[in-house]
């Protein structure tokens, strides 16, 4: 698995490519608590370049959904595979998350002048 972190505005994103499988979840989970550290209020999971998850991948994005949402703050899982959404589905997990496609994502919560990148910080820091 491969993370890289972006912050756009107020929203930060994790972008996951890759598998997500129980070799990853320690490593995801690490940076998912330094990221909502601050207390962002969205924080985005690009899942566009994810090829694999397994139950245990899911399970890591179930506790990242509980813990933003205990910090009043919101998960929304961008642009999945069709693939990969059917396993959500199956699973009746798109009730719990929001989930998105890259478009429409863009078009309700990004605007053209948001840029930053001291978010790349944290993986130095990891």
């Amino acid at each position: 698995m491969e993370l890289k972190l972006n912050a756009t505005g107020k929203i930060k994103t994790i972008e996951i490519a890759g598998k997500f499988d129980i070799e990853s979840t320690e490593e995801f989970e690490s940076i998912f608590a330094k990221l909502i550290e601050p207390n962002p209020s969205i924080v985005s999971i690009d899942m566009s370049r994810l090829d694999y998850i397994d139950s245990s991948g899911i399970g890591s994005l179930i506790k990242s959904l509980n813990s933003l949402k205990n910090k009043k703050g919101k998960l929304i899982l961008v642009g999945m595979k069709p693939m990969i959404m059917n396993v959500f589905k199956l699973a009746k997990l798109d009730m719990f998350f929001e989930i998105m496609n890259e478009m429409d994502f863009r078009a309700k919560y990004i605007s053209d002048d948001d840029t930053d990148s001291e978010i790349d910080d944290l993986l130095k820091r990891n």
